[in-house]
């Protein structure tokens, strides 16, 4: 599965100069990271190519959807 689940942390990292931490742990277990601001979700980080095979994925189900409406 392309997301297995989503594991938080807070902005405050990306403050104190940890976002290397943070990019790695993405990249090296292949799972992608909420990025938690005023207690609310902000941002999600995930690998390339993640990024590229949802996108992939969304571009097959819209094409899907248009044939399925023309």
């Amino acid at each position: 599965m392309l997301l297995d689940y989503l594991k938080t942390c807070k902005a405050q990292i990306f403050n104190r100069g940890q976002s290397a931490k943070i990019f790695k742990e993405v990249h090296d277990t292949d799972r992608a990271i909420c990025v938690i601001k005023n207690s609310e979700p902000y941002i999600a980080i995930l690998k390339h190519e993640t990024y590229i095979a949802l996108m992939n994925k969304i571009s097959k189900y819209e094409s899907k959807e248009v044939a399925r409406n023309d």
